[in-house]
């Protein structure tokens, strides 16, 4: 998962991008604000240190008060930091018709990335679109 000192910068960006995320969610519509989060220039590292990283930042997280921590939040903030990493990540949300719930993830070619997908969702946004990743 790579070291500690691989990950701290990565885990540093993943808590300050989860700060920011509310704000920015007030101030844009999704579209907008993945488009935002996608970096022209990227800083290529290994998809186990970039996890890594994002694990670190996720337990801060977890002791925060008033950081939304929702699947939404977290996979906005996966989405920022793999893009930024260099990995060619897909932004996915989905409905479950039968429970009225949502929920987003990551996906990396074609694959959840780190969790399993209830096949029961309707995928309902991809970004980017699938037409274009």
């Amino acid at each position: 998962m790579g070291t500690l000192l691989e990950q701290a910068p990565v885990a540093a960006r993943a808590l300050a991008t989860r700060l920011r995320l509310a704000s920015m969610m007030r101030r844009s519509s999704l579209p907008e604000l993945l488009r935002a989060l996608s970096p022209d220039a990227v800083v290529a590292r290994p998809l186990e240190t970039v996890e890594g990283g994002l694990s670190a930042a996720q337990r801060i997280v977890a002791h925060l008060r008033g950081v939304p921590d929702t699947c939404l939040y977290r996979s906005l903030a996966r989405y920022a930091i793999l893009r930024r990493a260099g990995h060619p990540v897909r932004f996915v949300m989905a409905l479950d018709p039968k429970k009225a719930a949502g929920h987003a993830w990551i996906e990396l070619d074609g694959a959840p990335l780190g969790e399993e997908i209830d096949p029961s969702l309707t995928v309902t946004f991809t970004y980017p679109d699938s037409a274009s990743s």
